[in-house]
């Protein structure tokens, strides 16, 4: 974790560039984590949106997103999360913002109660069908569907990756896309090692995307540490909206991106979460019933999730469902491939 010198190193950094990056700017839409564009706006004098992939605005329908409980805790909870987060997230960061405000912006201090951050218009890019707007979310909140943005016009699969889809299908074995993006773990070998023990245990084929890399280690992460058997073939990147249509299930770490990507292709969706907003899409997976969220990796675990994924009936409907109406709301602005 970045430690206090450097975090407050970081966000001066941020805090300049950005107010330099937004000179001329006639509005300013920010994901509310950048934690400076409420106050540049007020100095520039334009219109500020706030615009995010998970909830950030107060409800008692979901929990925020850095306070996923492991059990359901009802509406009270759910309501304090926001409340106790924004408290915890000001206080850490107001005398640098007061200071940055006065010194740069040259506009007075603030406070929560002055900013009115709840009050300001909101964007959330997910589908209304994954997360379900609140009833008790105000009139400038506005649930847009997913933003996605697609690379597959450009992309030319390599002819070894399409053979080994080709060969699957030849088979009759599901295909499995695995990839938790760059997360940092203790163990590497370790963990892959899951992965391909789960493959042969789930008897599927894998296309695997690894990222992840020891903490402090210094070897090539798209590098397997254990040798990778006939079942799994290893990519170094794809485009998702290309990828997830050759694959029956994803396994991955539940980025709100990533998940918007497997949900809109209709296939399940394992997910198995690491930090953050990960935790609150594993859950949303599972309450839809077109996924599983895992809280522990291991071969049984991750193979009976793979299986599952691939053969559950019930399942394969209700993700294809889904998918359907994520792309609906979305087609027109896509190609031919996701439209119906």
């Amino acid at each position: 974790m970045m430690q206090i010198n450097q975090f407050r190193g970081w966000l001066d950094g941020l805090m300049e560039t950005a107010w330099e990056a937004c000179q001329g700017a006639d509005i300013l839409i920010e994901s509310p984590s950048a934690m400076v564009g409420i106050h540049i706006a007020e100095a520039l004098r334009i219109p500020y949106f706030r615009a995010f992939g998970m909830p950030w605005t107060r409800t008692r329908t979901y929990p925020h997103a850095f306070g996923v409980p492991d059990h359901k805790l009802g509406g009270h909870y759910n309501q304090a999360t926001y409340v106790v987060f924004d408290a915890v997230f000001w206080r850490a960061i107001a005398g640098q913002v007061n200071g940055f405000r006065k010194r740069v912006l040259g506009i007075s201090g603030t406070n929560q109660t002055k900013m009115q951050a709840n009050a300001r218009p909101f964007l959330y890019n997910f589908s209304p069908s994954v997360v379900v707007p609140p009833l008790d979310w105000p009139d400038w909140i506005r649930v847009t569907g997913y933003w996605f943005l697609d690379g597959s016009s450009a992309y030319t699969p390599p002819a070894d990756l399409v053979a080994f889809i080709e060969k699957a299908r030849k088979d009759q074995k599901k295909i499995v896309y695995v990839g938790f993006g760059s997360i940092v773990v203790d163990d590497p070998a370790a963990l892959t090692k899951t992965v391909v023990d789960s493959v042969l245990k789930a008897d599927v084929r894998c296309i695997l995307s690894k990222g992840w890399s020891e903490r402090l280690g210094k070897k090539d992460a798209s590098k397997p540490e254990v040798p990778l058997p006939a079942e799994i073939f290893q990519i170094k990147e794809a485009p998702h909206d290309w990828l997830f249509l050759q694959v029956d299930a994803a396994v991955h770490h539940g980025g709100c991106g990533t998940t918007g990507a497997s949900l809109r292709a209709g296939i399940p969706t394992v997910i198995k979460p690491f930090f953050g907003d990960q935790f609150f899409f594993g859950i949303r997976v599972e309450d839809l019933g077109v996924g599983i969220c895992i809280k522990k990796i291991n071969t049984s675990v991750l193979a009976r999730a793979m299986w599952t994924a691939t053969n559950d009936e019930r399942m394969l409907v209700k993700a294809k469902v889904l998918g359907e109406k994520i792309r609906r709301v979305s087609c027109s602005r896509l190609g031919d491939m996701y439209c119906d």
